[in-house]
């Protein structure tokens, strides 16, 4: 059985949360930027929030977001793990801890290149992301990551099909998962209960 740990993210509807809670991963994602079509509200948050099953750990995405607007979220107990998916600096997640000592943070980063993979693994976050880009829906090139030194969070392209996959070539931390586990735009339950058990499965 895998030791690999799954996030369904993006979660915006009632039912996606019900979806959630049959399946079970150890992850469900709440999408904090205008610009996404996941976006929600904090009154949106909260109601999901409470119809997660407690179990699942909560992760918020933000783009470049000021803490006042991270912190509310984390305080009022919505979120349990920050996701920082812009241009955010070391010194701000540093700040960002200091704020909020017992979150942990996660860093994402686009990885196009070696020379992407060598600022990730500087990151002064608790873990980091790899990805393709804003919601690509897509793969990167997953040969540049083989080597790489410190534990991650993978994302971009994946499906219940290529899990495993994913799985016995780099045993990530996690992965990170939402356009995958989608039919037409919105989250499909029978994805979701496939790609957590190609998760637990390894």
């Amino acid at each position: 059985m895998s030791t690999t740990k799954i996030k369904i993210c993006g979660l915006f509807r009632l039912c996606d949360a019900e979806y959630v809670n049959c399946a079970m991963p150890d992850y469900a994602g709440f999408v904090f930027y205008p610009q996404s079509r996941r976006n929600i509200s904090l009154k949106q948050a909260l109601k999901l929030r409470k119809a997660l099953h407690p179990a699942i750990a909560t992760v918020g995405v933000f783009v470049n977001a000021s803490y006042t607007e991270i912190v509310e979220l984390c305080c009022q107990n919505i979120i349990n793990v920050v996701q920082l998916h812009g241009g955010e600096s070391n010194e701000f997640i540093s700040g960002l801890r200091c704020i909020l000592p017992k979150n942990k943070i996660w860093k994402t980063y686009t990885i196009r290149s070696a020379k992407d993979l060598e600022v990730a693994k500087t990151s002064a976050a608790d873990m980091v992301l790899l990805d393709n880009g804003h919601g690509s829906g897509e793969c990167f090139d997953w040969s540049l990551i083989r080597d790489f030194c410190r534990p991650f969070i993978l994302a971009g392209g994946l499906t219940p099909e290529n899990i495993p996959d994913a799985i016995k070539q780099f045993n990530p931390y996690a992965l990170d998962i939402s356009s995958g586990v989608e039919s037409n735009g919105v989250k499909d339950k029978t994805k979701i209960y496939a790609a957590v058990a190609a998760a637990r499965r390894g």
